[in-house]
């Protein structure tokens, strides 16, 4: 039993170091007189450091002024240590959920057993967001909001089966991503311009010193290649009803969160009954509206499809997503980069988005209203204000959040 109550002890003290890291605005720094405390051995300790050798430097006094506060106030101890230099005891505690943060600092500040108290401030080194040397050219990146989505969610834990051309899984960007690959054609294939492409938006390593950042670059990718590039125009693939469908059912069976179709043709019904299969177990299918601008055909035209255009594409359809899709900067087969238009592109910017809010713990059924809230007067949709909702002034750029809809602004924060 005892070892028992010690594991869960880690274990709540490693989900709140984990909330430190990701959501600091949760938690408060309050620092306690502390006159008569012990010579510390050490800073830094955690809670479970105390014990009857008392090498945690702190007064009895303090000790019991610590838990009256911590009662008083609906308070959780997370981290403390003395500040002999000061001859205070440092204290950040979790607050209670739903409290107000200010509120509850005026309330300590007044409190006379209280030395000071103040918010747990995140700071961080002065350099470049990424050091992938291209990021600076991906225009989407800032337009989506993504290196500020970044800091709460890069796609960790979430599947993505992307249904296209075969990828280029030996591009010195992808090496990192560990890939899967499963291969329908039926023919041999190497990796094709346009999976690649889809693929690099979405999953190209982040921090690794080489070219570009994926919008998702943490998510769980898998290649269904049930397409080929034309012999005419390499740029170009078709892929047909069986080799979609298998890939559909390889999706479905994977269980996969998200499925990039980044294609379209006519309507067919063993095909749509595949995706409302996959609708019906809460998979979200991500289409590229047709060139004509109207939501008709393979897949863009199922009710609860997701469909994505390029900010600036003249369309008729209602309930598209506008996102980058016009020169966007991505990964081409052996080793190489280049610019990318389309809104096969916007699909893949649009996949890699969910992928985010997912990880971040919104439900399938949500992330798009979310996203469509970020967006408005064909501005595209925003991933910092989709994964920071009513704290997106704070938290993004003020350029960023200027004209998005007043719904996300006023919900509840995405955490």
């Amino acid at each position: 039993m005892l070892t028992l109550a010690a594991c869960m002890q880690f274990a709540r003290e490693s989900a709140d170091e984990e909330l430190i890291r990701t959501h600091p605005e949760r938690f408060i720094l309050i620092t306690l007189r502390n006159t008569e405390g012990m010579s510390a051995t050490r800073a830094g300790s955690s809670p479970r450091d105390y014990g009857s050798a008392m090498q945690y430097a702190i007064a009895p006094r303090t000790r019991a002024t610590a838990r009256e506060l911590a009662t008083r106030y609906r308070l959780t101890p997370v981290r403390e240590w003395p500040i002999s230099q000061l001859r205070v005891h440092c204290i950040v505690y979790r607050m209670d959920p739903g409290e107000s943060q200010s509120d509850l600092l005026r309330r300590l500040r007044d409190d006379a057993r209280v030395e000071s108290a103040q918010p747990l401030n995140s700071f961080g080194t002065l350099s470049g967001t990424y050091n992938d040397p291209y990021a600076g050219l991906q225009r989407s990146l800032p337009a989506m909001g993504v290196p500020q989505a970044h800091t709460w969610s890069r796609g960790k834990g979430v599947s993505i089966a992307v249904i296209d051309t075969a990828v280029d899984i030996n591009h010195p960007d992808l090496a990192a991503s560990k890939i899967a690959v499963s291969n329908f054609t039926g023919q041999r294939t190497r990796g094709a311009a346009h999976g690649t492409a889809v693929a690099g938006v979405i999953a190209a390593t982040g921090g690794n010193s080489v070219g570009i950042v994926g919008i998702a670059p943490e998510a769980r990718v898998h290649s269904l290649a049930a397409c080929w590039s034309e012999s005419a125009s390499p740029a170009r693939a078709v892929c047909d009803s069986f080799t979609l469908a298998v890939a559909l059912s390889r999706a479905i069976e994977m269980k996969a969160d998200i499925v990039n179709l980044s294609l379209g043709g006519p309507s067919d019904p063993l095909l749509r009954r595949l995706v409302e299969h996959g609708l019906a177990r809460d998979m979200i299918f991500v289409a590229a509206l047709p060139t004509e601008g109207v939501a008709t055909g393979f897949p863009s035209e199922i009710p609860g499809v997701v469909v994505a255009d390029a900010v600036g594409h003249k369309h008729a359809a209602d309930n598209v997503l506008l996102a980058p899709g016009i020169d966007v900067l991505t990964l081409v087969p052996h080793n190489g980069y280049d610019f990318v238009s389309g809104s096969s592109m916007a699909a893949a910017n649009v996949s890699g988005g969910i992928a985010l809010l997912l990880s971040h713990r919104l439900q399938a059924n949500e992330v798009r209203d979310v996203l469509a809230q970020t967006a408005a007067n064909g501005n595209s949709i925003n991933l910092c204000v989709a994964l920071a909702g009513s704290e997106a002034e704070q938290h993004c750029d003020s350029g960023e959040v200027a004209g998005r809809a007043h719904n996300s602004l006023n919900s509840p924060a995405r955490r």
